[in-house]
């Protein structure tokens, strides 16, 4: 049986007992992601309390899988065993083992394999079409053009919203436009690679820590503020990006201290970018040094704790101490 990602929160929902095996493939991690979150929340409300994973590849002792589905819970009657295979080829043993598996259910056991479809030829080996006949197969793929707004309009029926068609035409625009928008605050200029488009919007399109330590190295400010901003507003933790941000201004203090002293941005332990390397040669070590004491009141008003002469709300801290290791004088 195959269903698309977007049919399966409906199919799951009329279910009252899961198949015993469950594939989910394609080309779009966002969809594979949704898809298998879904079926985990489903054998929860069913009852499977016990949950494994398993991650394999070409070189792992594929023994593992049958010896996972055998060992339940002491205190559980139903189990669900994830295999993730993230590079889609299981090797010799593994083309082995997954048919041998998949030919024999074990009672209580939902198993829920994860990993991108095979090429071509891969789709034709003994393993990927036993797997493809014994799983209920969740196919996840990008979405066309076309069926863009009907796609969009399920997600929002999922949120109890419909609009209309032209309404979501719009709204893919706006929203392409917006992805677009962030791709300029995350990057510098340049050609963009996949890679860096799929961190931007695969990863949920979250602004970084990193892009923020990048913007104000290289001195931009107007980034360095829209980028604070984007982190407040996603929600990032406070305490995470305080203790990156204070890493590398230690980092930064000892390329400047070195490039004063020798000249040099060598400093053995502290792998120096481009853009820190120029932030060394550009802030000088006293207000590195202000800026580290102003991310220590940071912290204490994180906490709820008040500092003299500082604003009571940290993100606005934070913000000025960004814009002013980004001042060019």
């Amino acid at each position: 049986m195959a269903l698309n990602a977007g049919s399966l929160a409906a199919d799951l929902a009329n279910r009252r007992e899961l198949a015993p095996f469950w594939l989910v493939t394609g080309s779009e991690d966002l969809l594979m992601l949704e898809s298998a979150d879904l079926l985990r929340r489903r054998a929860r409300e069913l009852g499977y309390t016990d949950r494994q994973v398993l991650e394999l590849s070409a070189s792992a002792d594929w023994s593992q899988l049958p010896d996972a589905a055998a060992s339940i819970g002491m205190f559980d009657d139903k189990k669900f065993l994830e295999v993730r295979l993230p590079s889609g080829r299981p090797g010799i043993k593994g083309n082995k083992a997954l048919p041998e598996f998949v030919e024999r259910p074990v009672d209580g056991v939902v198993t829920l394999f994860t990993m991108p479809r095979p090429d071509w030829q891969g789709q034709k080996a003994a393993w990927w079409q036993a797997l493809v006949k014994a799983a209920t197969v969740v196919e996840c793929d990008p979405v066309e053009r076309p069926q863009l707004p009907q796609w969009l309009a399920g997600r929002m029926r999922a949120n109890g919203q419909t609009a209309a068609r032209d309404v979501l035409e719009a709204f893919a625009v706006l929203a392409a436009k917006q992805e677009v928008g962030k791709l300029s605050l995350l990057f510098p200029q340049g050609e963009l690679t996949l890679e860096q488009i799929e961190a931007s919007v695969g990863n949920c399109s979250r602004y970084t820590t990193e892009a923020l330590v990048e913007s104000f190295c290289t001195a931009s400010a107007d980034r360095t503020a829209r980028i604070v901003d984007g982190l407040e507003a996603q929600g990032e933790p406070l305490p995470f990006l305080l203790a990156i941000l204070t890493n590398q201004i230690r980092s930064l203090i000892k390329l400047r201290a070195s490039f004063e002293t020798s000249g040099n941005l060598y400093v053995k332990g502290v792998f120096a970018t481009n853009a820190m390397k120029a932030a060394a040669r550009r802030i000088p070590l006293k207000r590195l040094a202000a800026a580290l004491d102003v991310c220590a009141d940071i912290d204490r008003l994180s906490k709820g704790l008040s500092v003299r002469e500082r604003d009571g709300d940290p993100w606005i801290e934070l913000k000025s101490v960004c814009l002013f290791l980004a001042r060019t004088r």
